[in-house]
């Protein structure tokens, strides 16, 4: 799926209001109030100007400045609590030494303690909720009830009743808008947030589920050569063999152990993987010497199996890679073409280089992998079958070859069509 480039308005976001993985849901928020305070603020002073209410077009453009700088500490220091805490005091003592002088109750201002009481709450601690409730309720009781018992503290700012009306309708409205805009940055972010653990909900879900694959194939897959095993030691002890049967015996033993030792080099493989990760160390590496060597201890096992293993690489092709990752890969890759092909087959290890990349293939006629199957062949969800020769797998070869291939900067996918072979294709970067 191609990717789908950010839109400007996007971006503009992302850079104003911060991303999910950075910022909490509270930062994020409080961002979006602080810009969405950036644009109305000039606007209310503009207005405040406009009709004569020169004090309180001072007093906006106060808050304004304390609340870029309180912004700049949370997006840039990251240091919300901070910048909450110091947001709500000052908004409370602004709001009220604007209720002064602007009309008092008979203005705009108390309109204004109820917007900030939304927008502290929305994005402080809860544990402070009912502390700013407590303030917020009590600086508007104070302050009604100095006017009341004090009428000539209040400076009455307008000039006429039109200016009273419009400068309540005014607030009015851009109230409205912040709480429109603020509600629904606060679902949207939600939704993010929620988004996001459902997504490592899942995670979590199919790491469970691969867990409980390993078990699985723990308890399975070692249990039969550790029996066979002691079987054979059993056997020796209480059975009378002659060397035919002996040695049909010790061939068995041999192929079990074989399959055991594989199993486990698979599964401390997967296990380092995911208990600590692990970090590519990649070097120029000559791709001729590794498939010399891999041929060398593969030719014995496809041979016995009478199969022919052909290798054709250009000697000269070097890879930027992993050497203990690649070899892993490639022993895997080998292993799988030669359990899935029978006697008489034919198996090819091949290198090209394309450009700035060398595709490593290992190919196969043999029984293909079923159609159903193709989807899940790279995870944990794809049962582990029998070979030609009812070879057991353990399904975490493919795994491996996946997940190092990616660390290394590559990519890996196959092509299969059943009883006419697989081929398995891994891309790396050539030097």
């Amino acid at each position: 799926m191609p990717e789908t480039t950010p839109s400007f308005l996007t971006k503009l976001r992302l850079q104003v209001i911060g991303s999910d993985d950075d910022f909490s849901l509270e930062s994020r928020i409080f961002h979006s109030f602080s810009a969405l305070v950036f644009v109305v603020l000039p606007l209310q002073i503009a207005f405040n100007l406009a009709i004569g209410l020169y004090a309180p077009a001072i007093i906006t453009t106060v808050v304004l400045a304390i609340q870029i700088f309180l912004y700049s500490l949370s997006r840039f220091k990251h240091q919300l609590n901070l910048a909450v805490i110091l947001s709500a005091i000052e908004v409370n003592i602004f709001t009220a030494a604007n209720y002064f002088f602007n009309a008092g109750i008979a203005g705009s201002t108390l309109l204004l303690f109820s917007i900030s009481l939304f927008m502290i709450i929305s994005v402080s601690q809860k544990k402070h909720w009912l502390i700013w409730f407590t303030i917020n309720l009590a600086i508007v009781i104070g302050i009604t009830c100095i006017e009341y018992y004090y009428p000539s503290s209040i400076k009455i700012s307008y000039a006429s009743r039109k200016e009273l009306f419009i400068d309540n309708v005014g607030t009015y409205i851009i109230i409205i808008v912040i709480l429109y805009i603020g509600t629904s940055s606060i679902r949207r972010n939600y939704s993010a947030q929620k988004q996001l653990a459902d997504e490592k909900t899942n995670a979590l879900e199919m790491l469970n589920a691969e867990k409980d694959k390993l078990f699985s194939i723990i308890s399975h897959d070692l249990r039969s050569p550790l029996a066979l095993t002691q079987q054979y030691f059993s056997a020796l002890k209480e059975v009378e063999m002659d060397n035919e049967e002996r040695l049909a015996l010790e061939k068995d033993l041999v192929s079990n152990l074989a399959n055991a030792e594989y199993l486990v080099n698979n599964l401390l493989n997967w296990a380092k993987n995911q208990m600590k990760g692990v970090a590519p160390n990649l070097k120029n590496i000559n791709l001729n010497q590794v498939f010399a060597r891999k041929a060398e201890v593969f030719t014995p096992i496809a041979l016995n199996k009478d199969i022919q293993l052909t290798t054709i690489i250009n000697e000269s092709i070097v890879v930027k890679a992993d050497i203990d990752m690649l070899q892993l890969i490639i022993r895997n890759l080998l292993n799988n073409a030669i359990k899935f092909t029978p006697s008489g087959g034919k198996i090819e290890l091949k290198a090209i280089k394309q450009n700035n990349e060398c595709i490593i293939s290992v190919s196969d006629n043999g029984i293909g992998i079923p159609l159903e199957k193709q989807g899940d062949i790279f995870s944990l969800k794809a049962n582990s079958t029998y070979g030609t020769e009812n070879e057991k797998g353990t399904g975490l070869g493919l795994v491996l070859c996946r997940d190092y291939t990616l660390l290394q900067g590559g990519k890996i996918w196959f092509t299969s069509a059943e009883n006419a072979g697989t081929t398995f294709f891994v891309s790396l970067p050539a030097v």
